[in-house]
């Protein structure tokens, strides 16, 4: 924006003690999208401008028209932010922001970047699953995991989880390297998809995953893996239960799968021996 919109938001957010993340959710949006508006890359739409003029408790004229760390009348700006809508109701302010439910809504607790300022594609491999379940939201913990840039993803925030067994075969082998894409609203889940979910009772999981949270308030997590069901159960889970959601974007394998052609091949194998049957029969008469 041609105005001090980007650099009044830095500090705006600074001087309030919030960071991306606390400010995304307000808006409904990726905390990348904040980044994105502190650098210039990108603009809010006019209902966001106003719902952050609330927020931080200024005009829409000062959060753009004035440059707030130069100007003596906001040197000193120190607005204790205690919630997300612990808004001055009685004088009638913040009553219309937005207003998202932890069950509906999520955002990624810790990321990482590069010297460039770029996220990483952080690899959380199985022997690190049990400590992820604990330490997701410890910059700490996610510090000490590889980290990665990968080609194409650029958009968004990205990780990469290590299958382990066999629930997804023949979708996904052991050991193959899953590119989960972050899912911030559970109502947003692709039905009949696979996804990494991270759950408070069964810890990370690659299934893929129903999507009946509007219906019944579950979301069902089932394997593909039909041959051994009874070794890998269906799960039913609450959004209660839910710490994280990863879409599965692609998968990284040292296996190269059978060629998709040679599933018709047997199909018509199996057609041409059905009719050499029948030949047979009528031979046999």
């Amino acid at each position: 924006m041609t105005n001090f919109f980007q650099s009044n938001l830095k500090f705006l957010r600074k001087q309030s003690g919030v960071n991306q993340t606390e400010i995304a959710l307000q808006l409904n949006k990726a905390h990348t999208s904040i980044g994105n508006y502190e650098k210039g890359i990108s603009e809010p739409t006019i209902s966001e401008i106003n719902i952050l003029s609330q927020f931080f408790d200024i005009s829409i004229e000062n959060l753009i028209n004035t440059d707030l760390s130069n100007s003596k009348d906001f040197k000193n700006y120190d607005r204790n932010i205690e919630s997300i809508n612990s808004k001055e109701n009685s004088k009638g302010k913040g009553k219309d922001l937005p207003k998202h439910s932890p069950k509906d809504t999520r955002m990624p607790q810790v990321i990482t970047m590069d010297t460039q300022g770029n996220e990483n594609v952080v690899f959380v491999p199985v022997k690190a699953r049990a400590g992820y379940l604990n330490g997701y939201g410890d910059s700490e913990f996610i510090s000490q995991l590889p980290a990665y840039r990968l080609p194409g993803l650029n958009n968004g925030t990205f990780r990469l989880f290590e299958a382990d067994g066999l629930s997804m075969y023949p979708t996904l082998h052991s050991g193959d390297v899953i590119i989960g894409s972050f899912v911030e609203s559970l109502a947003a889940l692709r039905d009949d998809r696979v996804h990494i979910v991270v759950t408070k009772n069964d810890g990370v999981v690659v299934k893929r995953v129903l999507n009946r949270i509007k219906t019944d308030g579950k979301l069902i997590l089932k394997s593909d893996n039909y041959k051994e069901r009874d070794q890998y159960p269906t799960l039913v889970v609450s959004p209660d239960d839910i710490l994280e959601v990863w879409y599965a974007t692609g998968f990284l394998s040292r296996q190269m799968r059978p060629p998709a052609e040679m599933y018709n091949r047997l199909i018509d194998l199996e057609g041409k021996f059905t009719l050499m049957e029948e030949k047979l029969k009528k031979v046999s008469q």
